[in-house]
């Protein structure tokens, strides 16, 4: 009996300890997604936008998420940033990012500057500190970087997302804080490819060369191309600094180019009569550099026009004939932070 007894004492505890380890198990995975959802920085749904608490400022966003996206494969993000004075909605409208998200199965974020009222201005615009400009963003110092860096910690969170294509693009004071992004945040983003100004703030020290397009209108009549001397009376962080008006679409190209450790002549990667790409191919970390010239275009290089009221006529697009964003993307969607994208769409 006392055999007996005790082989059933033991098979008890063998039984117990099995189920022991399985509830563990159960509960350490658990934990785990406990802890992952403890490390999601607090947010807030607010209808279609997501919105955190940065800098002791409330800033928001928009996500575009295509109807049949795959759910288990990861998928690339883009960041895409309005011009100074437009907005997430504004932007989303006209530049093409959804329609390419839908076509390629990518995500689409458009976070939303701070919103200031200028005293030149008599309305409250939205900007980004893209460096100098633009206008109060800029003179407050606004954690712009930090922001766009913590939107996107959380899209990699909610979503699945491939960390090693998440891209930036943007349009006017949009494309300088995407510019900035590359620069102060080369470690989170694989290219960038964006429309209508250029770098306007300091080089970062911990800078790693990766891929960069600008798209400008040989005719865009604010932010010009030979020169952003038009913008400075605008911006005081400017006002000081000679390189602000020096700085033009061409100048800005050979700047990346310097950056990027580029070597060997300008190469023409695209010459008809709408438009050319020019840059280099010879830099650091199998970059590029390019520069995408439209000859009829101004300031709205997008193919659709901005519908922006009174000024809507300032902001024509390329009427169709030329689809920017999708060059763009074709540009930007080539690179991966751990390999060449070659396959990727």
């Amino acid at each position: 009996m006392n055999k007996q007894f005790i082989a059933v004492i033991i098979t008890l505890l063998l039984v117990s300890v099995m189920l022991s380890g399985c509830l563990s198990e159960d509960g350490n995975s658990e934990d785990s997604l406990e802890e992952n959802q403890n490390e999601l920085p607090p947010y807030q749904e607010d209808g279609i936008y997501t919105c955190i608490e940065h800098d002791n400022i409330s800033r928001c966003w928009q996500t575009h998420i295509p109807d049949n996206l795959p759910i288990n494969t990861p998928v690339p993000l883009i960041v895409d940033m309005h011009g100074f004075g437009s907005d997430s909605t504004e932007h989303r409208g006209f530049s093409d990012f959804n329609t390419i998200a839908d076509e390629y199965d990518a995500i689409v974020v458009y976070p939303d500057g701070v919103t200031t009222q200028n005293s030149w201005d008599t309305e409250a615009n939205q900007g980004w500190n893209a460096g100098w400009c633009c206008a109060d963003p800029a003179i407050d110092d606004v954690d712009d970087v930090g922001f766009i860096e913590q939107m996107v910690e959380i899209a990699i969170l909610k979503h699945n997302i491939d960390t090693n294509r998440i891209y930036l693009s943007g349009w006017s004071n949009g494309c300088a804080m995407a510019q900035r992004m590359a620069m102060d945040s080369s470690h989170i983003f694989a290219a960038v490819g964006c429309m209508s100004f250029y770098l306007v703030s300091d080089e970062y020290a911990d800078y790693s060369p990766i891929p960069i397009m600008e798209v400008h209108g040989f005719l865009d009549q604010i932010v010009l191309y030979e020169s952003s001397i038009l913008s400075v009376p605008f911006n005081q962080g400017s006002w000081t600094d000679l390189e602000a008006i020096e700085t033009g679409a061409i100048e800005n190209m050979y700047e990346w180019g310097g950056y990027n450790g580029c070597s060997g002549d300008l190469n023409t990667f695209e010459l008809n009569a709408l438009y050319s790409i020019q840059g280099f191919d010879n830099c650091a970390n199998g970059t590029e550099v390019r520069l995408m010239t439209i000859y009829a275009a101004q300031h709205n290089p997008y193919a659709k026009n901005l519908d922006s009221g009174l000024i809507s006529n300032v902001f024509q697009g390329t009427q169709g004939l030329i689809q920017s964003s999708f060059i763009v993307w074709d540009f930007i969607s080539q690179y991966s932070k751990n390999s060449s994208c070659d396959d990727c769409y």
